[in-house]
């Protein structure tokens, strides 16, 4: 199992995955354009690996029409999240792939930013358990039936994934946690409160206005908050660090991704990751600044 950062590592370990895959290649990924990424499908395609892909057809703010049609001209088959996924305030919002043994989850959409401009992380592993959960879910979402409980038992999936965070959560004696938003999801909120100075949290300076009230509503409970700078680097990423434990997934704090939206996390106890996820944390926590002053170097 391997854990990697972006936007460090570029987008060279998702290339090399696609092209490591002899027979077939399976994605879901909420957002998907990034053009060599798809030059490198459509060269799967050519040496007879079969291609399956699953994509949300309503993003928030726009829809995929011209990256659809990019990634059928490659020749490999896509699909459409299933119709529960696919309303207006409901997403395919996952973010993961798998071929004949291996796979890759994590954060990140398969698009430009994601490897320029974002903190981003994704697992890479072989361990059957989570390959055999992927393919549970994924076999599922293609052909719109429900993915049963397997999967439940080895990843955290949403729907239905508030209380696998809340137990990770009201579990740490300490946590780190990097994030996009906060969200709207009460219980969330109440338990990253409980936690106050035991709890560091790094959102990027762009949060909503009301993630900024979640903030001052933290803060008074002595939760540790950080901005990261979104001009230099956009905190995209979903990751929770215990100490004991990390998890990495596509989920935000929100009630939608927490109980409605496909989602899909994983949680990794691997010694060597765990300490690469928390020198990634340390790193963006001293370049990150308090809510209500200036970042370093910044001036009137």
């Amino acid at each position: 199992m391997k854990i990697y950062a972006e936007p460090d590592s570029g987008i060279d370990p998702v290339l090399e995955f696609i092209r490591r895959s002899k027979g077939h290649l399976n994605m879901n990924y909420y957002l998907l354009d990034q053009k060599d990424v798809i030059k490198e499908i459509e060269k799967a395609v050519s040496r007879k690996v079969q291609v399956r892909i699953i994509v949300d057809g309503h993003p928030y703010g726009g829809n995929q029409g011209e990256s659809i049609d990019s990634l059928r001209k490659t020749g490999a088959q896509v699909n459409f999240s299933p119709s529960r996924f696919d309303g207006d305030e409901v997403f395919d919002h996952a973010k993961y792939m798998f071929n004949e043994g291996e796979y890759l989850i994590g954060t990140a959409n398969l698009t430009q930013d994601a490897f320029s401009k974002n903190r981003e992380y994704f697992v890479e592993g072989n361990e059957k358990k989570i390959f055999r959960s992927l393919m549970s879910i994924f076999e599922s979402d293609w052909d719109g039936k429900r993915a049963g409980i397997y999967a439940r038992k080895y990843l955290v999936v949403s729907p239905d994934s508030q209380n696998t965070l809340l137990e990770i959560i009201r579990g740490a004696s300490k946590l780190d946690i990097e994030t996009e938003e906060l969200g709207d999801d009460k219980a969330v909120i109440e338990a990253l409160g409980a936690k106050g100075k035991k709890a560091r949290i790094i959102l990027p300076s762009s949060v909503s206005p009301a993630d900024k009230q979640n903030v001052r509503e933290l803060m008074v409970r002595n939760v540790n908050i950080r901005y990261a700078p979104a001009e230099e680097l956009y905190m995209h990423a979903k990751m929770i660090n215990t100490g004991r434990a990390v998890f990495i997934g596509s989920q935000n704090f929100s009630s939608t991704s927490l109980m409605k939206n496909r989602e899909v996390g994983i949680i990794i106890r691997k010694g060597g990751l765990k300490r690469f996820a928390t020198a990634h944390f340390s790193s963006d926590w001293k370049k990150s600044y308090e809510p209500g002053k200036k970042p370093k170097g910044k001036k009137n």
